[in-house]
C-alpha cells in the first residue's frame, strides 16, 4: 500500500465523502481511502452505505483535543485536526509512502499518475487558488484570497520524509490554538499557515497544473470541455474538481460567496455540476445534512467571545483589556 487518500468531515458531510470515495475508487482502485470522522455517531445514523474505512477522531488520540473542541467552532475543529490525521496515518500504515488529503466536496476524474510522479521528487505539494490575476470586483476577490490563504488546503499531498514530519510537527503546534477564523489577526483556519510552507520547508511543489483543484475561485482562468466522455481544463485532462460551497438545496448556484459566473454565463459547467448533484442526492445528502455534529456546541458563545476578543485588540486601551478578558472568561 503505497498511497493513502483521506478526507475529514462530520456526519452531515458524508454524502460528499462517499461521492469522493466512489470517484477515487473508479479512477484509482489501487489507492486506500479513509474517512476521518470528526464526530460521534451518537444518533446511530446508518453509515453502512459508505463501504470504506472510517477513523473517528478520538481514535487518533490528539493531545489536548478536548480543549480544542471546547475552543473551536465546528469548521475550525474540522480543519485543525488535519496534520494530526496525516501524522497518524503515516505512523499507522508503515508501508504508506504518500498521504494525500482531499476535501470531501471533491471528485477525482483521472488516475493520479502525475501526482505520484511528483511525489517522487517533492515532499509537499500545494495548489494555489489561482495563477492569473483577477481583473474585476466580483467575488471572490484577490483580497479575499490574500486574507484566507494563497493555497487552497482542500488538497495537500505529502511524501514520507523527515522534512514532512518536521512540517507536520510545526503545523500541529500552530493549529492547537491558532486554527481560527479571525481575519483581524491574519488567521483563517489551517489554510493561512500553508503560506509559510514553501519558505520554511524544503521540497515543496507549488502545482499550477490547471487540471488540479478546479473550483469556483479559479473559473476566470479555466474553461471546461468534454471529449470522448472525459473532462478537460484548458485542453488538459481534469484530474480533480472541487465543488466548494455547492449545495443541491440551491442547485442553480455555482457556489455560495461567488457571483462572478452563473450556469448561464458558464454553460461548460452545467454537466459536471449536474452529475455531482445527482451523486450527492443518491448518497443521502438531504437525509444526512440536518445531522448536528457531536462537537458542535456553544457555537454562538464561541462566536461572541471571538468578536469580543477582536474588539479588545482593536478598540480598547491596553489598561482595560486585562479586566474585560476576565469578564469574558479568557
Amino acid at each position: 500500500m503505497g498511497n493513502i487518500a483521506f478526507t475529514l468531515c462530520s456526519i452531515n458531510y458524508l454524502a460528499q465523502a462517499k461521492t469522493l470515495f466512489e470517484s477515487l475508487r473508479k479512477t484509482n482502485p489501487g489507492w486506500k481511502f479513509i474517512i476521518g470522522l470528526v464526530d460521534k455517531n451518537d444518533k446511530n445514523a446508518d453509515l453502512s452505505f459508505l463501504q470504506c474505512e472510517i477513523v473517528e477522531v478520538e481514535k487518533i488520540a490528539i493531545d489536548g483535543f478536548k480543549e480544542m473542541a471546547n475552543r473551536y467552532a465546528v469548521i475550525e475543529l474540522l480543519t485543525s485536526v488535519k496534520p494530526f490525521y496525516i501524522h497518524w496515518l503515516f505512523s499507522q500504515y508503515k508501508d504508506a509512502e504518500n498521504v494525500v488529503y482531499f476535501d470531501p466536496d471533491i471528485m477525482v476524474f483521472q488516475p493520479l499518475t502525475r501526482l505520484e510522479n511528483s511525489l517522487q521528487h517533492y515532499d509537499i505539494i500545494l495548489t494555489p487558488h489561482y495563477t492569473t490575476p483577477i481583473n474585476d470586483n466580483c467575488l471572490p476577490t484577490e483580497l479575499h484570497v490574500m486574507q484566507t490563504g494563497i493555497f487552497n488546503l482542500g488538497f495537500i499531498a505529502l511524501r514520507r520524509s523527515e522534512n514532512t514530519f518536521r512540517m507536520l510537527s510545526w503545523w500541529q503546534d500552530r493549529l492547537k490554538e491558532k486554527c481560527v477564523i479571525d481575519l483581524s489577526r491574519g488567521l483563517f483556519v489551517d489554510q493561512v499557515w500553508a503560506n509559510l510552507m514553501p519558505v520554511c520547508f524544503d521540497k515543496v511543489l507549488i502545482e499550477k497544473y490547471p487540471g488540479y483543484n478546479m473550483a469556483h475561485w479559479n473559473l476566470h482562468e479555466r474553461m471546461l470541455s468534454k471529449k470522448n466522455n472525459e473532462y478537460f481544463v484548458n485542453d488538459e485532462p481534469l484530474v480533480f474538481f472541487h465543488f466548494s460551497h455547492y449545495s443541491p438545496a440551491q442547485p442553480d448556484s455555482i457556489a455560495a460567496h461567488h457571483d462572478r459566473f452563473s450556469f448561464v454565463t458558464r454553460p461548460d459547467l452545467k454537466e459536471i455540476y449536474s452529475e455531482y448533484n445527482k451523486a450527492l442526492i443518491q448518497h443521502n445528502y438531504f437525509q444526512l445534512r440536518p445531522v448536528k455534529c457531536y462537537y458542535m456546541n456553544n457555537e454562538k458563545n464561541k462566536r461572541r467571545k471571538r468578536e469580543m476578543e477582536t474588539f479588545l485588540r482593536t478598540a480598547l486601551p491596553d489598561k482595560w483589556k486585562g479586566r474585560i478578558k476576565k469578564m469574558i472568561g479568557k
